[in-house]
């Protein structure tokens, strides 16, 4: 408002006035606008409370997108001679492990040379062991310490290095192979025979020799080229690092409080998603009260739970068949008490958890499970470009446009008030005007008074 004295000519009360006009001009308007504001607000924390509810959800069902995320192994190992690891999806037993012997590469020992800086002539080295194989050419110029550094950096070589020994009775040139397992024992040979004292009459113990491992496992022999068995017991790798002195007894076994607690819960976040949702569609006090997007995401969840999953190879396809089931408040449940003959959920639930673990797992992460049904119906809402997301884009410019709307009412307004004093200014001076001549009529009219 400007701040002016309409009416001091006249004495009218004019301020009044003017303000009682703009006030009925803007209030309409301001009422409209706030009306709109809280609108636009309520629905927007509607959408937002919304959004979080179902992000808290989707944090759960991430937990089950792999089958592996219910079955936690529990492995236990009597000795240190052998580790163990599995896929996690190994049986429940007991093993003997027996390691006999280690696998081992190779060792190879040159003639003796005169020192590490002596020469030995020129060619090509070959190096073999089992199928691998790579050559270096030495020069007539290189001496031992050389031949030892081009054998180490040569880039096809498959795992031989090469060392030098200088004892009292002079240098000698050391391969060791990595290649390990009966047969593999490395070979090197030349194509010159002035590299012969480093090639075709190298030297080997009897221990240098490359070797599998033998591992008794329950009795059974298995041998391996590596001291890494893979699968020998199925979906188990066993790493042997020492013979053993005593059989080591391997027990396998499934921790089924995992399963458990991830499907409690998957109960208990869906059923805080649902409270989120039954709150904001209350009729009265609802944020968002007869929403349809609301209204559609509770219908579609509630037939993801209860419907069958497409495509399982077991005789569980579905969340009651291992007793987790929807109640009458649209809720998830895990009934402590069975109804007449029919197992409880809790029942059911362990059954499935013991018996059928892998079944429960593909349930859930299968391509057509329930985790990928969830994720794709919540990303629906929540990504980026998803229905929920590109309401609450609206409804913040929806926002932004209130805010101009009031700018825009307080420029009209302005202009308005200026007109109003515009129109009043000329009735205050009109006033004042025939004021003035009144009184100056009154004072010439009055009697004059004789001595």
């Amino acid at each position: 408002m400007n701040i002016t004295s309409a009416g001091i000519g006249s004495g009218l009360d004019l301020e009044s006035i003017i303000e009682a006009f703009v006030t009925s001009e803007s209030v309409p308007t301001e009422i409209r606008l706030e009306q709109k504001k809280e609108r636009v607000s309520i629905e927007l924390s509607g959408i937002g409370s919304f959004k979080s509810a179902l992000s808290s959800f989707q944090t759960i069902v991430d937990k089950l997108k792999s089958a592996d995320d219910l079955s936690e192994q529990v492995l236990a190992v009597s000795t240190d001679d052998i580790a163990i690891t599995t896929n996690g999806s190994a049986s429940n037993g007991s093993f003997s492990i027996d390691v006999q012997q280690l696998a081992q590469g190779s060792r190879l020992q040159s003639a003796t040379i005169t020192s590490s800086s002596s020469t030995v002539g020129n060619g090509t080295l070959t190096f073999n062991a089992g199928s691998e194989t790579f050559g270096v050419d030495i020069a007539a110029t290189d001496d031992l310490s050389t031949i030892r550094d081009k054998v180490n950096a040569e880039s096809a070589n498959f795992g031989v290095t090469a060392n030098i020994i200088n004892s009292d009775e002079g240098s000698y040139l050391v391969y060791k192979s990595a290649i390990s397992g009966d047969g593999n024992s490395l070979v090197v040979s030349t194509d010159n025979a002035s590299l012969d004292d480093i090639s075709t009459n190298n030297t080997q113990d009897a221990n240098d020799y490359a070797t599998s491992s033998i591992v008794l496992i329950d009795g059974l022999t298995v041998t391996s080229d590596t001291n890494e068995l893979k699968n020998v017991i199925e979906d188990v790798t066993i790493f042997a690092s020492q013979v053993s002195t005593t059989a080591t007894t391997l027990d396998i076994s499934q921790n089924q409080d995992v399963a458990n607690e991830l499907m409690h819960e998957f109960v208990d976040g869906y059923n805080a998603l649902a409270e989120n949702m039954l709150g904001l569609g209350a009729p009265k006090a609802g944020r968002l009260a007869f929403d349809p997007d609301l209204r559609s995401m509770k219908s579609q969840l509630n037939d993801i739970l209860i419907n069958s999953v497409d495509n399982m190879t077991g005789d569980i396809d579905s969340l009651s068949d291992i007793g987790i089931s929807v109640d009458r408040y649209g809720k998830l449940e895990i009934s402590a008490v069975g109804i007449g003959t029919l197992d409880s959920g809790e029942v059911k639930l362990s059954s499935a958890i013991e018996n059928d673990l892998g079944q429960v797992g593909e349930l859930f992460a299968s391509t057509d499970g329930i985790v990928s049904q969830l994720t794709s119906l919540i990303d629906n809402y929540n990504d980026s470009d998803g229905t929920l997301t590109k309401r609450q884009t609206y409804l913040n410019l929806d926002l932004s446009s209130i805010s101009d709307d009031y700018d825009d009412l307080e420029t009209r307004l302005r202009s308005y008030e200026e007109t109003l004093r515009k129109s009043f200014s000329f009735l205050d001076s009109t006033v004042a005007r025939y004021e003035a001549t009144g009184a100056w009529l009154e004072n010439a009219l009055q009697p004059t008074s004789k001595d």
